[in-house]
Order: structure tokens, then C-alpha cells, then sequence
């Protein structure tokens, strides 16, 4: 594939992060040399990326990206970006994230449908949480209301960010759906939170919530125990956690819009890029290929480690 360097690319070695309620030192400047890809997805002709929300990469090395247009989609392209197949089950009138689980299932999060919907690689419904175009508060047991992200434990529990709206929560199930627990409240007070937009897990089990409008990651253990906060990623929006626990977080505000990697296990921080627009969420894959779904810049970009 054709790639150029991306232009704007900076290694940095920054402050320490303040994780777990520690404070480290920076790493020495470790290098993540990126190149941006273009055209490396190959879309039917006539078509073109419109505001993309999500992304995730399954056991084969298949990427799916969902799509906020018109059609609202989920697409699977291969690895060399050939499109593989869409679905779109009425049109997801506010597609958000999207996350593929250890059985290569896809989940995908609807704002304005309230719901968690689970797909099997081909575009089966397989399960729904939340009740469709009903909004719950804070304290239901059988609602969302804009759930923005999804995670998984290692025993298939379910873990939502909820959500891009008056909740402020992160709500827990059991694999098969039944609802096990729920925590948060809204504010800016350790441990609460304010749009929490994207959650994520190390290998450790515990939980890593965006706390998009406080402008920090909230770490919980998987029953809700406060553990810490990290605050040097900027305004968190989408967030991904590689095996060996590093951590990238992409900030998608207009001004920003870059993406931090943070090594979880010193806490310091390896490397943060910037020239994107609107990066919402992002995946990395197993040789360190980082996918970013643009909204305002209606885009997927592919980045290689040169």
C-alpha cells in the first residue's frame, strides 16, 4: 500500500500520568514512528466515508466500522480493505460505538435507540440491551439512556459507559444479558462522572471509563470500587487497551483532536500525535496498526509503525 509520513507526527516525552492515584516518571522517549495510509480501504464506487463513529478489528484481522449517515451502517472490510459486507437494522438513527467481542461478535451502541445490540459477524441480532427508544434514569434496571460504549470480563460480563446523556453511570451484566449491577453519578467529584464516552479493560480486570466532560479516565474495579483517575490524555473520547496494557486514548474536540499512548504498567506516557479531525473512537491491532473512526472527518484512518 502507498503510505507518507504522516506530517505532523511528534514523539513526546511528557509529564508524568497520574494513574491509580500514582504519579511516575516519563518514560525516555521509546519511539512510535507512524505512517498514515491513505486509500486503504477500498469503498464501492460513487461511495465515500461519511461521519464514522466506530471501530474494531476480530480474531481474523477483519475490520468493522460503523457508520453515522445516511444509510447508518455497520461495514466489515479484510485486511488488504476489501469490503467484505454491511448491515444496516433500520438505518441506527444515532450510531456510536462499536466493539468486537472474543467470540468475534460485534457490538454496536444506538444513542437515540437506548440500546446495546449484540450481532453475529454476518449481521445476526443475537441480543438487545436497553429497551428500544425508551430512555431510562440513572436507577433503571431495565433502560439505557445513550449508551455510548461497551466492554467485556474475562468471564463475558458486560460492561456499558452510560451514556451521552443525563446518565453518568457504567452498568454490568451477565453474558447472557440480565443485569448484574450499575454505578456512578453525575459530577465532578472522584469517581463521578460527566458523559462518560468509551470503556475499556486491562488485563488486570479493571475498568477504564472517558470521563469526556471532566476531562480525565476513571479507573473502577469490575463491582464499582473507585480506584483512581488519570488525567493527562486530555478530553477523553474513545478509548483502547492493547494484551500488554497500553493504553490509547484519542481526544475529539475541534481544537485538539489527537491520540495519547500511555504504558498502563509505568504509567508513563510513550507517544501522542496530532492532525486528525474528530477522532472519536480507535483499535489497534496485534502488530501495533492503529485504526481511528473520524466523525467531523469522516474518515477511518489506517496508521503502520514505520
Amino acid at each position: 500500500m502507498n503510505a507518507w509520513r504522516f506530517p505532523t507526527f511528534r514523539l513526546l516525552a511528557l509529564m508524568a500520568m497520574a494513574a491509580l492515584s500514582t504519579t511516575a516518571t516519563p518514560a525516555a522517549d521509546t519511539g512510535y514512528p507512524y505512517q498514515l495510509v491513505e486509500n486503504w480501504a477500498q469503498l464501492p464506487a460513487g461511495t465515500k466515508w461519511e461521519m464514522m463513529t466506530g471501530v474494531d478489528i476480530d480474531s481474523h484481522g477483519t475490520i468493522y466500522v460503523f457508520q453515522r449517515g445516511m444509510p447508518a451502517k455497520v461495514m466489515a472490510f479484510s485486511p488488504a480493505g476489501k469490503l467484505l459486507r454491511s448491515w444496516d437494522y433500520g438505518a441506527f438513527p444515532s450510531a456510536h460505538g462499536l466493539r468486537v467481542d472474543r467470540q468475534d461478535n460485534v457490538w454496536v451502541t444506538d444513542r437515540v435507540w437506548h440500546q446495546v445490540l449484540k450481532f453475529s459477524p454476518e449481521g445476526k441480532l443475537l441480543l438487545a440491551l436497553g429497551r428500544k427508544e425508551v430512555a431510562g434514569d440513572n436507577n433503571s434496571t431495565d433502560a439505557l439512556n445513550g449508551p455510548s460504549d461497551v466492554t467485556f470480563g474475562p468471564n463475558g460480563d458486560i460492561f456499558v459507559s452510560d451514556g451521552e446523556s443525563p446518565n453518568s453511570r457504567v452498568v454490568r451484566f451477565s453474558a447472557d444479558g440480565k443485569l448484574i449491577k450499575f454505578w456512578g453519578t453525575k459530577g465532578s467529584g472522584p469517581g463521578q462522572l460527566d458523559t462518560p464516552h468509551s470503556i475499556a479493560m486491562d488485563s488486570k480486570g479493571r475498568l477504564y471509563v472517558a470521563n469526556r466532560a471532566n476531562n480525565r479516565i476513571e479507573i473502577f474495579d469490575q463491582d464499582g470500587k473507585y480506584l483512581g483517575v488519570m488525567t493527562n490524555t486530555g478530553t477523553p473520547y474513545g478509548l483502547f487497551i492493547t494484551k500488554d496494557d497500553i493504553l490509547y486514548c484519542c481526544d475529539g474536540t475541534p481544537a485538539k483532536s489527537f491520540v495519547t499512548i500511555v504504558d498502563l504498567k509505568t504509567q508513563a506516557i510513550l507517544a501522542h500525535f496530532e492532525g486528525l479531525t474528530g477522532p472519536h473512537m480507535l483499535t489497534v491491532d496485534p502488530a501495533g496498526t492503529i485504526y481511528v473512526a473520524e466523525t467531523t472527518g469522516a474518515s477511518v484512518k489506517k496508521f503502520v509503525r514505520k
